[in-house]
This record gives structure tokens, C-alpha cells and sequence, in this order.
């Protein structure tokens, strides 16, 4: 790996998406998950376009993203029990 650099403004991205349950048209299978179009907003990277122009989502690859979310997270949940801690006092 080269040019590595660490993803910023992670929480705000993953805010923007939305999980779903939906049937597929094709099978009418149940399933759950995030539309495409959405991801492609946020993570242009991590959508595909087939020549049909079916749109799939490279799932494995929001896992990044997901970990600094809640690391963005867990630091605003410190400093505000930090705040509470001290008004507490």
C-alpha cells in the first residue's frame, strides 16, 4: 500500500446513509442493506455501475469508514462525560 492517509469526517459521511429492508425484484427475496444511489453520494468509490447499469455496493469496503464513525463517536461520548464529571463536582 502507498499514499495512505486516515479517512476524515467519517461520522458525518455515515450519517448520510440509511439501512433498508427490501425484496429484490428478480427473486422477491427479502434482504436488508443500503441503496446504491446513496452510497454513490457519499462513497462514489464504492459503487460499481454493470453494463445493465445495475449499481452494486462494495460492502466490505464501508467497514473503514464504520470503525472511524465510531471513533468519532466514542470521543465526543468522552468529552461529554468529562463535562458531566466536572459538573458534577
Amino acid at each position: 500500500k502507498k499514499n495512505i492517509t486516515p479517512l476524515e469526517g467519517s461520522l458525518e459521511k455515515i450519517l448520510k446513509l440509511s439501512g433498508y429492508s427490501y425484496n429484490w425484484k428478480s427473486t422477491g427475496r427479502t434482504d436488508i442493506g443500503v441503496i446504491a444511489q446513496e452510497v454513490e453520494w457519499v462513497y462514489p468509490d464504492l459503487v460499481h455501475t454493470d453494463a445493465k447499469w445495475v449499481k452494486s455496493v462494495e460492502y466490505a469496503n464501508l467497514v473503514a469508514p464504520l470503525i472511524e464513525a465510531i471513533k468519532e463517536q466514542q470521543k465526543e461520548i468522552d468529552a461529554l462525560k468529562s463535562e458531566v464529571a466536572n459538573l458534577k463536582k
